[in-house]
């Protein structure tokens, strides 16, 4: 019942109450009442019900964690321009950025969801409250168009790239993506030489088949290894921001496997906890993208603590030939740091370790916080504690020769994929 059908229900009871006095008035008013309940329940069986009223959901089928992914519903029914209510329901954790529209019918309503936890989910059904002809009653529908989606990693930070790649702006992202003459080692082309070529680079056979002066441009090596170590133990499960620490690993990696396919590398995955979980070997293709997707789908954070002995004496056995092994990981324990480091250290002898944290803004804030109360004071000393043991460890890394990157969120992509740039850069692998 809407609130002019209300309205119409109300405006008899002035004429019944009359009736206390005039008892003629009474059976006016308990007439006028019938009769508007009766103009309410015909209007509302008037309305569009199951059989008139459509919704079509458009999204993709793959919906990216951590940014605000768009739906639109398209609300149809038999009377044009007939008032209605509708609703979305969406699972808790989706954080959608509307969920009820007051819209006149044909409409379509538009809003974001952002999920914060990889999987599947099940968006829908709609609610239609849909308003009778006459504007006093309403009937509601529940119209069954479930539709489960499936939550990956940011899909979308590869669209974006290769938006801003071929716009020549992936400055924007934070990329640097100048490639200097002669860098790495693999041969080009031979091209005429620019004033500021180093003498090295010049070919002087060419030089003196052509009469000008020549150079060679190498550009960095193709087709080498790049394998993801993806620690999914405990630590890996706290939260840092609105993702947990693994999410935002798997993102940085998602993008970094997309990049260095399209560089001309192979990537590979390895996940372990307390015990190595899964393996893909490094290939070349861009095929390769969808196979590491799939690879880290069933991931989620352990229950335990990661075992680096295990898992990266496996990685030793496994991948014989150099690579560059980018290993996500967090370490607050200073004895698993140790294990950590010494690992490493093994690994640099024929491979190039590049340990990869994700910085915990709340940590941050904690530590830097104004203690007001003994417990603020108590937190501040504990979020001090293990910012330290963090820092001694990545500390010890950097000064065995291992390459580190400890960076929050909103930085860690950039940072990770310039990093890997540099690498190439340096023929460092």
């Amino acid at each position: 019942m809407t609130w002019r059908g209300a309205g119409l229900l109300l405006a008899p009871i002035a004429v019944i109450a009359a009736g206390a006095a005039v008892p003629a008035m009474f059976l006016v008013g308990l007439a006028l009442f019938v009769v508007g309940a009766a103009a309410i329940v015909a209007d509302s069986r008037r309305a569009p019900g199951t059989a008139s009223i459509r919704v079509e959901r458009v999204c993709n089928d793959l919906l990216s964690v951590g940014v605000a992914n768009r739906v639109r519903l398209s609300v149809t029914g038999r009377f044009a321009g007939a008032s209605a209510i509708v609703r979305e329901r969406v699972p808790v954790g989706m954080h959608p950025s509307a969920t009820r529209w007051n819209v006149h019918l044909p409409a379509d309503v538009e809003y974001t969801v952002t999920p914060v936890a990889r999987g599947d989910v099940s968006l829908g059904p709609a609610v239609a409250r849909v308003t009778g002809p006459w504007g006093l009653g309403w009937r509601q529908t529940t119209v069954d168009t479930e539709r489960t989606v499936r939550v990956d990693p940011n899909l979308a930070a590869i669209d974006v790239y290769e938006a801003l790649a071929r716009r020549g702006q992936l400055a924007e992202l934070g990329l640097r993506t100048m490639r200097l003459r002669t860098e790495g080692s693999e041969f080009e082309r031979v091209r005429e030489a620019f004033p500021d070529d180093p003498l090295r680079a010049i070919n002087w056979r060419a030089t003196a088949r052509t009469g000008r002066l020549m150079a060679t441009e190498l550009i960095p090596e193709r087709a080498q290894p790049l394998v993801i170590c993806l620690d999914h133990g405990r630590l890996m499960g706290i939260g840092a921001g609105e993702l947990t620490k693994l999410d935002h690993a798997i993102n940085a990696a998602l993008l970094l496997v997309h990049v260095a396919l399209r560089s001309g590398d192979r990537a590979g995955m390895l996940a372990f906890s307390d015990t190595v979980t899964g393996t893909l070997p490094p290939r070349a293709g861009s095929a390769q993208l969808r196979r590491f997707l799939d690879a880290t789908r069933p991931i989620r954070p352990g229950e335990t603590e990661a075992d680096y002995d295990d898992a990266l004496g496996f990685f030793s056995r496994w991948q014989t030939r150099r690579s560059l092994v980018v290993i996500f990981t967090d370490v607050l324990d200073p004895d698993q740091g140790k294990a950590l480091i010494r690992q490493c250290v093994r690994l640099r002898r024929r491979h190039l370790p590049l340990v990869v944290t994700v910085r915990d803004p709340a940590l941050d804030d904690a530590a830097n916080a104004v203690p007001r109360t003994g417990d603020d004071a108590y937190a501040r000393a504990v979020a001090g504690g293990l910012i330290a043991d963090r820092d001694d460890t990545l500390r010890l890394l950097r000064s065995s020769g291992i390459e580190t990157i400890d960076a929050d969120a909103r930085t860690l992509s950039p940072r990770l994929v310039n990093r890997y740039l540099d690498l190439k850069r340096r023929a460092r692998l």
